[in-house]
């Protein structure tokens, strides 16, 4: 029997078994990540479509089937687990508008969707097998820093990732988290870090992440203690994101050539 934990993670998208149409294309990639918050279940989806454009979708989910109300006088939405299937409902004037069917298969997360279009109902079928979330830090290989000066660089990169997003006040932080994020903050912190040869490979890490919707933060140094006082960009964040994604810029095969620090 699959518990509702098993269903708990972020699932990378295989491409490959995309089973869409011409009414509603298939995604180029996406993440999908599933969290309990609470009493509710939080959604996230973040998927590059037919076209290349970065979308992102969150919702928040009662557990025990009853439904919630979305915006004001808007169409209601409620999940249940049903056997082995995690189920997702949002229902307009009675009518199912979009089931999402959730199994385990194989160790990775089946998503069944039933979608009500200008032209009827469509359905699409793909699989997601399990990722895990990481955040990647670049530091620039010809600048020579010294240890502790790429250590500070990329400790700034990591936390102004998160302090870039803050909307608190000076008493508090608040920190709005994607659906990967929140996975990492309640994870192990897993971090890499990396290097690139100069600045444009540096400006080109965080180009390729930014356009791919991926948190991310390029820090600029003052130049007091090195750099003979002029502002230099030293190290970029990416993520935390799903390693998937972060490895389509930074990995063996990505976009941007780097080396292990």
């Amino acid at each position: 029997m699959t518990a509702l934990h098993d269903f708990y993670g972020l699932w990378a998208l295989d491409a490959s078994t995309c089973e869409y149409n011409a009414y509603i294309p298939a995604p180029q990639a996406a993440v999908y990540t599933i969290l309990p918050d609470g009493e509710e279940l939080t959604f996230h989806v973040r998927w590059t479509d037919e076209e290349g454009s970065v979308h992102h979708m969150a919702y928040a989910s009662p557990i025990d089937g009853s439904p919630r109300v979305v915006g004001d006088g808007g169409p209601s939405l409620y999940s249940r687990l049903d056997g082995d299937a995690l189920i997702s409902v949002v229902e307009s004037e009675g009518t199912a508008v979009h089931t999402t069917r959730r199994t385990l298969v194989d160790g990775a997360l089946r998503v069944e969707q039933r979608i009500l279009t200008d032209v009827g109902f469509q359905e699409t079928v793909a699989l997601y097998p399990r990722t895990s979330a990481k955040q990647v830090l670049v530091y620039r290989r010809d600048l020579k820093m010294r240890k502790g000066k790429i250590a500070a660089q990329c400790a700034h990169a990591s936390m102004a990732v998160f302090f870039q997003r803050n909307q608190g006040t000076a008493r508090e932080l608040r920190v709005p988290l994607d659906g990967p994020m929140a996975s990492w903050v309640g994870g192990r912190f897993a971090k890499i870090c990396l290097s690139v040869e100069d600045e444009p490979a540096l400006l080109a890490v965080h180009e390729a992440a930014r356009r791919a919707g991926l948190p991310t933060a390029i820090i600029t140094d003052a130049g007091r203690t090195e750099f003979h006082g002029v502002p230099t960009k030293t190290a970029v964040a990416i993520g935390p994101a799903a390693a998937t994604e972060i490895d389509r810029i930074t990995g063996p095969d990505g976009l941007v050539e780097t080396k292990l620090a």
